[in-house]
């Protein structure tokens, strides 16, 4: 074979090497990452009760480990929630290496259903924030820099109803301002893995709690130079620091974190005297679906903002937000507008 020819197939082969590890990259980011370091996180907690009761098998498991894993974690107050997504990691696991999961087995089946039925209790939920009770908490926030952040980052994360880890990646490019309001481009989330984005308008309101006019003012002040154009990757919201809270501007330490917006969320709502105990990020999202229920707005109009991909899930904020509006108490009681009675005491 002639040296040209070799030096031809060895060309080709490398290439191919390229294509596979290619290949590896596209897969391993065929999902979130936060994602996979969950499921990495919990195979490594099963492959560690495993080698600490003995059992050498490795992939696949068999039905009765499963069975046994599950059983201990309930045992020793595991939640079912916890035990599902261990569940689920071990099946993503086994697919990934070519076998079946054993999960997927009447046996272990049978021992989930068991859990489940002995040990299930409702999920904690995140107290849905309403628009009088955000109104409250934008109020506490003051003219400093982090104030100013703050603010805007309340009503842009209500309004827009985003999730926390979506609101925590906005950049500046992904606004557009116009005389309506923001056009806000969600360009990848939970529900959208593929970064098909999606497109939310958020219009303008009243002041001063008009959520454009926050995040104008917002803008205006994280740059004292404001002809100066972002960059498109630059972080909507950043982490400045508590040390220089009070400053009319001040350095920013880098794109701020979603547990940092939990923070937030329950401090304001404890400045405003809500309860935080069951507040989160999550509650500002929650509490716009629930607010659009109280308003009885339609299923696909609300879901068109939310990009919820459960129906299941929005009905039951929408439920949430009938509580009052659908009461047969009100009826009983001979109220002829029960809305208006509600609304009324409503603190604003």
């Amino acid at each position: 074979m002639s040296e040209e020819i070799i030096t031809k197939h060895e060309n080709c082969f490398q290439a191919l090497d390229r294509l596979y590890e290619r290949a590896d990259y596209y897969a391993a980011h065929s999902i979130a990452d936060n994602t996979r370091l969950a499921y990495e996180s919990d195979w490594k907690q099963f492959v560690e009760w495993r080698i600490a009761h003995e059992i050498l098998e490795t992939l696949p498991a068999e039905p009765a480990t499963i069975a046994a894993y599950f059983t201990d974690l309930a045992d020793r107050g595991s939640s079912v929630s916890t035990i599902s997504r261990r569940s689920t990691s071990i099946s993503v696991i086994h697919s990934a290496a070519g076998f079946e999961s054993p999960c997927k087995t009447a046996q272990v089946a049978r021992v989930l259903k068991g859990i489940r039925k002995e040990r299930g209790k409702p999920q904690a939920k995140a107290r849905p924030i309403s628009w009088a009770e955000l109104k409250r908490m934008v109020s506490q926030c003051d003219p400093s820099i982090m104030g100013r952040r703050d603010a805007a980052m309340l009503l842009l994360g209500w309004t827009s109803a985003l999730r926390r880890s979506e609101l925590v990646a906005l950049n500046y490019s992904d606004l557009s301002f116009t005389d309506e309001g923001i056009l806000l481009t969600v360009n990848r989330s939970k529900t959208d893995q593929e970064g098909k984005g999606t497109t939310i308008g958020i219009p303008r309101g009243e002041q001063p709690y008009c959520p454009v006019d926050a995040v104008r003012e917002w803008f205006s002040r994280r740059f004292k130079d404001e002809s100066v154009e972002a960059p498109e990757d630059t972080p909507l919201f950043v982490n400045i620091g508590m040390s220089q809270r009070r400053l009319w501007w001040a350095e920013e330490k880098g794109r701020i974190t979603d547990r940092m917006v939990s923070i937030i969320v329950k401090r304001y709502a404890a400045f405003a005297g809500l309860p935080t105990r069951d507040i989160s990020a999550h509650s500002l999202r929650r509490g716009f679906a629930t607010e659009c229920g109280a308003h009885a707005l339609p299923e696909r109009v609300i879901a068109r903002h939310t990009r919820h991909r459960s129906m299941e899930v929005l009905r039951g904020y929408i439920e949430d937000g009938s509580i009052w509006r659908e009461n047969p108490l009100f009826f009983i009681y001979g109220i002829q507008n029960p809305v208006h009675i509600v609304s009324s005491n409503t603190a604003v």
